[in-house]
């Protein structure tokens, strides 16, 4: 960031001066201090700045003493210090955007596809990155595939770093594995959303303290979720086109049968109790009503390796079950970001934090997995799989944040000692195998439709708990829910959207 003071003229030719004679005495230095790397205490008065970092998690305890580490790493490096702040998945959309409308001062901010980013950025609430991408940011250019750049762009522009993980995107469930064995469920005869069927009954019939499907607000749509939709950048914005089938109609998705037809059988399964009886007002994460020993199923996205990050936040044995094909589309590309907010006071700093994530394997793992000897230690003396220290197990871990996907460069991140030793190999393997969505590298601009984007958001928190929970019946509140749609001006925001992908489209 480049910032222009006056200086009074009667000091003009004492500030020449002492700068002529500071440039000399530095000149020896050959550029390695922090200052000279675009960083240093010094440009905020002899402190260094904190730059705070907001996503959505669980606070954990000793936050504070991970802090410390990580700023003793990277202060020497760029003259900043970070600030952790997580904020409950139950809370993060009320604290977003009470900072993006009051102004709070945040520097670097999670956002994503479904997170409201391309609204977010037509509010004006994140900052062009890129030309501090080229200033500040070569380890990420360097390290990150060009299509997370690329396919997360809006108008070319860049509003969000990436992080590195796996690019292409599929669907499907996380199963308690220590029930399935007990019930000798047969797993591999699950190929479609109603093959789940007979495991949720059996579940129902033999463990009343356990729900079947655990949903809430906080893991997306449930089974709406999982259809075969390309949202054109941001899922909270109205208008999709199927991933496979090579159709480039920008729907209503709720007009459509697949739609009612998700809609029904969810509605099925919350009748017969498969379905907790809160689906549509919990705020709770299903990985936290696992850990409780609660659910027994729940949707989530897939990945190589999947069941076995969750396993050890919640402590029971997992196995997942991948309903949909990997495919690529640009909310793939900008499924999990890191934005710099329009408040930060040293955007620069934020970037170059942001650029550590992505290179520094230190810092990279004390974020994400805490302190070494403390919160893991490393196994039988490998120095990139770990373990958790003697007396510690998933209840009483005191730094666990399990938000690696959001946070940084993930072919950094250590591997515990139950995960697939081939993981990462595993990744790219994987996203290799992802079938482009036709708008790829397409995003929505939605600044002339945002009023009309906000009225159609306000219908959904309305309508869509509900109907995603199986809580009220399809049949009856799909008219209804189309009606007040319709009053909202979705039908202007699919045009729109239309309109914009014709001409994307055009130009490839």
């Amino acid at each position: 960031m480049i910032r222009t003071f006056k200086v009074w003229p009667r000091f003009a030719a004492a500030v020449m001066a002492l700068s002529l004679v500071l440039a000399g005495c530095s000149s020896d230095k050959g550029g390695t201090t922090p200052e000279a790397q675009g960083g240093g205490a010094a440009e905020s008065g002899g402190k260094p700045y904190e730059v705070t970092l907001y996503y959505p998690g669980t606070p954990q305890k000793d936050v504070a003493l991970v802090e410390a580490e990580i700023n003793k790493k990277m202060e020497p490096k760029i003259g900043a210090t970070l600030k952790i702040n997580a904020i409950d998945w139950g809370q993060w959309d009320n604290k977003l955007n009470l900072m993006i409308s009051s102004g709070e001062k945040s520097d670097i901010i999670f956002t994503a596809a479904w997170q409201n980013y391309t609204v977010n950025v037509a509010k004006g609430a994140f900052l062009p990155l890129n030309e501090l991408l080229d200033k500040y940011g070569q380890d990420i250019k360097k390290n990150l595939d060009p299509a997370f750049l690329e396919g997360s762009q809006v108008d070319g522009v860049n509003y969000g770093v990436p992080t590195n993980k796996e690019l292409a995107a599929t669907r499907g469930v996380l199963v308690r594995k220590d029930l399935a064995d007990k019930y000798k469920l047969d797993l591999t005869a699950v190929k479609t959303w109603a093959d789940l069927e007979p495991l949720l009954k059996t579940i129902k019939e033999n463990e009343p303290g356990i729900t079947p499907f655990y949903m809430s607000n906080t893991n997306g749509n449930g089974l709406l979720e999982n259809l075969d939709w390309d949202y054109l950048g941001d899922a909270s914005v109205p208008g999709v086109i199927s991933k496979t089938a090579g159709t480039t109609t920008v729907l209503n998705e709720v007009e459509t049968p697949e739609f009612k037809e998700a809609a029904e059988l969810a509605r099925k399964w919350y009748q017969a109790g498969y379905i907790n009886s809160d689906a549509a007002t919990s705020n709770v994460f299903p990985k936290d009503q696992a850990k409780a020993g609660k659910a027994f199923l729940w949707t989530d996205g897939m990945k190589p390796g999947k069941d076995k990050e969750e396993e050890g936040y919640v402590g029971y044995p997992l196995t997942q079950i991948e309903m949909t094909q990997p495919t690529i589309t640009t909310g793939d590309a900008s499924g999990a970001m890191l934005a710099i907010s329009r408040s930060s006071e040293q955007p620069e700093k934020a970037m170059q934090v942001i650029n550590l994530l992505h290179s520094d394997k230190e810092i990279n793992n004390l974020l994400n997995f805490g302190i070494e000897g403390t919160h893991y230690v490393k196994k039988d003396g490998q120095d990139n799989i770990i373990t958790l220290p003697q007396g510690v197990d998933a209840n009483s871990r005191t730094y666990n944040p399990g938000a690696q996907w959001q946070l940084g460069n993930q072919f950094l991140n250590y591997l515990w000692d139950n995960e697939d030793p081939q993981k990462w190999e595993k990744f790219k393997e994987f996203n290799a195998k992802g079938v482009k969505s036709p708008a790829l590298g397409f995003t929505f601009n939605s600044q002339s439709v945002k009023n009309e984007i906000a009225a159609v958001n306000n219908v959904n928190k309305q309508f869509k708990p509900g109907m995603t929970s199986g809580a009220v019946d399809p049949n009856e509140m799909i008219p209804k829910y189309l009606e007040k749609l319709k009053a909202a001006g979705i039908d202007k925001i699919i045009t729109a959207k239309q309109e914009q992908l014709d001409a994307f489209l055009s130009k490839k």
